[in-house]
This record gives C-alpha cells, sequence and structure tokens, in this order.
C-alpha cells in the first residue's frame, strides 16, 4: 500500500493547482479534479462534480450501500498555496529520507491520495458497510472556502465527516475561525511644507492602532480548552503617496481569530464599538468599516459524536494516540459544523508545520497510516450506526 500511495501522492503533487487568487497565473484546480474524477470512476464509484467556478468544480464520489440511511464524508480540498518558495521542485515530487516533498504533498495531496486508497479498501469491504462513504475533493479552501460553501448550500445529505489536513495523525475536534475586515481613516491632502492645512490620515490611524491594542490585551481573559485564546493582528497597513504629501488616506487589514462560543457578528461588532469610541474621543477622525473580506467559523465537534468516538477507536486499535485535539488554523470542517450541524473531526498525514513552507514534506510512513485510520474510521463509526442505518 505504501508504495501505491507514494505514486498516488506524486501524481497529486504534479498536477500544479494554485489557487487562483494567488497573483501568480495559477490555472487553479481543473486539471486536479480531472483527475480524480477519472480515478474515482476507474473505482466504479458515482461521480459528479459541482461546479463552483468557471473551470473550478468539487468532485463528488459515492460509495452507494442499498437502503443505508447515512453517509460518511471524506473531505480534502484541491488547492494549494503559490508554489514560488518551492521554485521548479515545487510540482517535482521527491522522495528523500523517508519524506515526499512537494508542494501540496501535506496541506492536503497526502490526505486527498489517503482518502482514496481508503475508498478503496472500504470497497473491498462493501458487503460489511451498512452506511453510505462519499469523497468530496474542493476548490478554493486555501482563500475563501467557496468550495465548502458550495456544498453545504446544495441539498447533499451527510451525517458525519472526516476532513484531511496535517494533524500529525492526531485527532481535531476544535479550531479557531477567523474575521478579517478592513478600517480606513480618511483625513485631507497637503503639502508637506504646510500639513496644517491639511488632515493627516496615518496620524489618526494611530489612534485606532492603540484602540486595537487595548482589546489584544483583554482577549487573552477568554479561553478555551483546546484552542486557548482569541487573537488580534493588524497583518496590513497602507497609506500616503509620497513623503512630501500628507496623507488622506490609510487603511489597515484586521486578522481576529475567534475561538468556540464567540460568533462572527459579536467579533465584528466589539470592533464596530471600539471604533465608536475612537468617533467619540476624536471627533475629527474620520472612520471606514468595510464589510468583512473573511468570515470564518470555528469549530467545535463534540466528544460524544459518533465521528469522534469512532476515530478514537480506530486510533487504539492501530496503536495511535487517541487524545482529542484543538488547533489555531481553519479548515473546512467549520462550515459542514457550522453551517450544517455535521460532525467533523480533522484528521490527516503531515504536520502543519510544513504546510505552505519552501520544503514542504509529507513523511512517507505517514501515508500509509492515515489510509488505515480513514478506513478503521469508516468501519468504526459503521459499527456504531448499524442499528440505525
Amino acid at each position: 500500500m505504501e508504495e501505491q500511495l507514494v505514486r498516488l501522492t506524486s501524481d497529486l503533487v504534479a498536477i500544479e493547482s494554485v489557487n487562483p487568487g494567488y497573483p501568480s497565473g495559477s490555472r487553479g484546480e481543473g486539471a486536479m479534479a480531472a483527475f480524480v474524477e477519472e480515478y474515482c470512476r476507474q473505482l466504479g464509484l458515482d461521480v459528479q462534480r459541482q461546479p463552483v467556478h468557471p473551470g473550478r468544480d468539487n468532485v463528488m464520489a459515492r460509495l452507494t450501500v442499498p437502503g443505508a440511511r447515512q453517509t460518511l464524508l471524506f473531505e480534502a480540498h484541491m488547492d494549494t498555496v503559490a508554489g514560488d518558495s518551492m521554485g521548479e521542485r515545487a510540482w517535482r515530487p521527491e522522495v528523500r529520507d523517508g519524506r515526499l516533498y512537494g508542494r501540496g504533498s501535506c496541506d492536503t495531496k497526502g490526505s486527498l491520495a489517503a482518502m482514496l486508497v481508503a475508498l478503496e479498501l472500504l470497497l473491498a469491504r462493501r458487503a460489511e458497510l451498512n452506511m453510505n462513504v462519499a469523497l468530496l475533493a474542493t476548490v478554493d479552501e486555501e482563500l475563501q472556502f467557496t468550495g465548502i460553501r458550495h456544498f453545504v448550500d446544495s441539498d447533499e445529505r451527510v451525517e458525519a465527516a472526516v476532513v484531511g489536513e496535517p494533524t500529525d495523525l492526531r485527532v481535531v475536534i476544535a479550531h479557531k475561525g477567523c474575521l478579517r475586515v478592513r478600517v480606513s481613516t480618511l483625513g485631507r491632502a497637503a503639502h508637506s511644507a504646510r500639513p496644517e492645512v491639511g488632515v493627516n490620515a496615518i496620524d489618526h490611524m494611530a489612534d485606532v492602532l492603540y484602540a486595537l491594542r487595548g482589546l489584544q490585551k483583554r482577549l487573552p481573559e477568554r479561553e478555551h480548552p483546546l484552542v486557548g485564546s482569541p487573537t488580534l493582528s493588524v497583518g496590513i497597513i497602507e497609506g500616503g503617496t509620497g513623503v512630501n504629501v500628507v496623507p488622506d488616506r490609510c487603511t489597515i487589514d484586521i486578522d481576529r481569530r475567534t475561538i468556540p462560543g464567540e460568533g462572527m457578528e459579536s467579533a465584528l461588532v466589539e470592533i464596530e464599538a471600539l471604533l465608536a469610541d475612537v468617533r467619540r474621543a476624536r471627533p475629527d477622525v474620520r472612520l471606514e468599516l468595510s464589510p468583512p473580506t473573511t468570515d470564518d467559523w470555528p469549530l467545535d465537534t463534540p466528544v460524544d459524536a459518533a465521528v469522534v468516538q469512532a476515530a478514537q477507536a480506530a486510533c487504539r486499535a492501530l496503536g495511535r494516540p487517541d487524545a482529542l485535539l484543538g488547533v489555531p488554523y481553519s479548515t473546512d470542517a467549520s462550515k459542514l459544523w457550522a453551517l450544517r450541524e455535521v460532525p467533523s473531526i480533522v484528521l490527516g498525514p503531515g504536520s502543519i508545520t510544513q504546510a505552505h513552507t519552501a520544503d514542504e514534506f509529507v513523511p512517507v510512513a505517514h501515508l500509509s497510516a492515515a489510509a488505515e485510520l480513514y478506513t478503521r474510521t469508516a468501519l468504526e463509526l459503521n459499527e456504531r450506526v448499524s442499528g440505525r442505518s
């Protein structure tokens, strides 16, 4: 199985599928979708395309069991970040020292390959199944999550999900959400020789930044047992056209990471209230708050969910740690849980510390272990739902 997985993961890595939102001239996920579709058709699965953007389709493959009324979903995204930092090595998979290198190898083409092999293993045990198993390969996870959101908005029904991301083969049931907004201060341009006749937008942004720092200091008072505290970071600041011009506009982009129990609306209201305080204290400051560019929910799957219990049982059966974890980054799982109440876990080969790096890799041993974990999780869940299928 290891040889098959190395070959399959290498084939996937060799297909450039950078998200078109990155300024690198990417062709998107089209070639990846074609590969996944053909692979699943060769297995004899029922395969459908779900158009999301022009030339960018989700791929849905189903292992259907007659009479089954419940479905387990395996989900992994097909897009990657840009491969610029890896140079020509990005799309030339290489196995070295027990690692498979290449862009997307751990985020998340290794997961996708392991899920495809798991489906093949489950097909061989189809007679034992009392539930359906589906694979969803999605687009646009790296930027706007439109692939999984398209699925969530469809009438496809699933009762549990395993989302492939690099978790070091540990079971993740909680992660942070993300709200990103843009704040602008508006001033009046003037020559820097006469700054008194202008209004300096950068100076006014300093009041906003000071207020945001106060919120940053308060956020650690909130804490979730698995993911820790929420955070706030200003990642981009832009303003001014020349050193001899009083700037009439300054803009910042805010990244606000939420924890389970916090809502996107409440986090946004908190920022709006902070800006209102700035306006009251400095009525001469003109502020604009743009609509969120990203609004992503946290994940908080109950520990007693059947899929969680099944994954833990699978870990124990295969001699792997079964402790439940939380992570600070976002995944497609939170959309399934927040918008459809589908109990979802995150589980996959590789480490998040290698994702998006100049030497991205997945341990070869993780690939076989992931396929075994996915297969065993499905079989363990099958036992739990057999009485209700």
